[in-house]
């Protein structure tokens, strides 16, 4: 059932995702304000940047190794996806040890992204798995 979930809602899921990453970002940095880590800011700005791009690095990546079979070419696709955690982690640790909060920011950044693309995801499929069985309902009625 999920083989037919549109990829239009895909696009939709990574535009609300980086938009509520956004927004959420800009209330955390408001709070590290408040709370008088202002160098948690840059980080956590840092951590949404290397998140949103990464992800449209791997849409990419996924497209360019991916036949028009379906297939996946396993090994540059692979290395590819290493190459890009690795970065994402050398800075979130390099940060971490020369300036930790501006590394904490990044760490943060980066997971409020990944959390923030899991729940729009679930809900989105919550939602056409329910629009797939009413569907169906209607189609046997």
């Amino acid at each position: 059932m999920l083989t037919a979930f549109p990829l239009s809602e895909i696009e939709r899921v990574v535009r609300r995702t980086a938009l509520t990453a956004i927004a959420l970002g800009v209330l955390g940095a408001g709070a590290a304000m408040l709370i008088g880590q202002p160098y948690f800011v840059p980080g956590l700005g840092l951590g949404l940047v290397l998140a949103i791009f990464n992800h449209r690095v791997f849409q990419s990546s996924a497209m360019r190794f991916t036949t028009p079979d379906g297939v996946v070419n396993r090994k540059p696709f692979a290395g590819s996806v290493a190459l890009r955690l690795g970065l994402c982690t050398l800075v979130a640790v390099g940060l971490l040890i020369l300036e930790q909060p501006v590394g904490w920011g990044v760490v943060c950044g980066l997971a409020l992204f990944q959390a923030t693309m899991l729940g729009n995801a679930v809900v989105s499929l919550i939602r056409f798995q329910k629009r797939g069985f009413t569907e169906e309902a209607a189609a046997d009625a």
